[in-house]
């Protein structure tokens, strides 16, 4: 059978804290970067809501006044 001898070993165990201790920084950055992306999402969608609410908010005033002003003078044309 295949025997992995104790040099070998010892250096596959240092290769992977070398490789651990590289690749985490990295996978926190893209957990971060993911995060970042998810919350500008989210500010996005949210902003588009008010804005619409708004717009709506706006045009349902706008609405009121041009019935209001008709109410008041019946007779003009």
């Amino acid at each position: 059978m295949f025997e992995i001898s104790k040099r070998r070993l010892v250096a596959d165990n240092q290769f992977l804290k070398i490789q651990t201790r590289v690749l985490s920084p990295a996978r926190l950055l893209s957990e971060s970067e993911k995060l970042t992306q998810q919350r500008e999402d989210n500010m996005h969608k949210l902003r588009g809501l008010r804005q619409a609410k708004e717009a709506n908010v706006k045009q349902a005033g706008l609405a009121a006044q041009i019935n209001m002003k008709s109410q008041r003078r019946p007779d003009f044309k």
